[in-house]
């Protein structure tokens, strides 16, 4: 590059703007800010900070859990062979005790968050019930299964998110085909009290990438090292959520349509771009590298390179 477009280029970035090869990608460069350079995206980029007076206030020390699930022999034949090619409730069995392990990994530390696990239960068949009531007491922490007031996907989403909207503590919630690592839960927290407390920001937190943003379809992303991997700004997740009650509250608008999944005529209406996905104009969001859970839904849902059968195997509830 000559003299006079590096003064032009120097002269443009204070106003976003920044001069490239033709067909390169770029990203502005930011300054640093301890082992974390690209934390001045999150301070300067993004409008919510949860409030003036709620910076100081929001409580990180407590993490609650919602796993919601439906087990009804009806969905365990339709949905059968997924990608271990289990029947669904096995395949459920098995990423509800791969969370459970993460839990009980992640109370161990000395620094450990107290943790509170929520199964929301749509409905479910007694038999199945019961069968999750036996992994769950497994966990090491305080938990509690609660049947959903109404029946269907949307109607659970909706007050999964309800649970949270009043209160003051992280919220993670998972659905009951996500296969997560030993380390998930604990890194997850670990990294969001570590952006947290250098930029006094919330975010948003997914467990996995998605291979479709390494297709035709992907696009520029910041990459933050914590101290044990990697981590890529996104701007879409699913409803399986890492973040604050906080950003739940002041944003209901954004997740209040998500009563509407499952309904064939407003089902758009509760998609992830129409409802969660909104909140990335407002707060920085994050994937690991590598993934720290995968989504059983099927192949195409699977992080890249997830070693998930080494993770099913360890998860097996019948194993001595």
């Amino acid at each position: 590059m000559n003299e006079v477009l590096r003064i032009l280029q120097r002269s443009l970035r204070p106003f976003g703007y920044d001069i490239r090869k033709r067909g390169a990608l770029n990203l502005l460069p930011v300054k640093g800010v301890g082992s974390m350079p690209c934390l001045d995206r999150v301070r300067g980029n993004f409008d919510y900070d949860g409030g003036t007076e709620r910076k100081a206030g929001s409580d990180l020390d407590r993490l609650k859990i919602v796993f919601r699930t439906c087990l009804t022999e009806q969905r365990n034949q339709k949905n059968s062979g997924r990608v271990a090619g289990a029947p669904l409730v096995d395949t459920v069995e098995r990423c509800l005790l791969s969370l459970i392990n993460s839990v009980n990994a992640a109370l161990l530390p000395e620094t450990a968050p107290n943790i509170e696990v929520i199964i929301l239960d749509d409905h479910s068949d007694a038999s199945y019930v019961e069968r999750i009531r036996g992994l769950a007491d497994r966990l090491k922490c305080p938990w509690t299964l609660q049947t959903t007031r109404g029946s269907g996907q949307g109607a659970s989403l909706h007050e999964q998110f309800e649970i949270a909207r009043n209160d003051d503590a992280l919220y993670y919630f998972c659905e009951d085909d996500y296969l997560h690592d030993p380390h998930a839960i604990y890194e997850m927290w670990v990294f969001y009290r570590q952006v947290f407390q250098t930029t006094h920001r919330h975010l948003v937190l997914h467990p996995q990438e998605h291979c479709s943003l390494y297709d035709s379809s992907q696009y520029p992303s910041y990459l933050l090292l914590s101290s044990s991997r990697h981590w890529r700004s996104v701007s879409d997740m699913t409803h399986c959520l890492f973040l604050h009650a906080h950003v739940v509250r002041d944003y209901w608008d954004y997740f209040e349509n998500t009563k509407f999944v499952g309904n064939r005529k407003k089902r758009r209406l509760g998609s992830e771009r129409q409802t969660t996905n909104r909140l990335f104009q407002h707060l920085p969001a994050f994937s690991p590298i590598p993934a720290l859970a995968g989504h059983f839904q099927s192949p195409d849902t699977l992080p890249p390179f997830f070693d998930w059968r080494s993770l099913w195997d360890a998860s097996d509830p019948h194993a001595k």
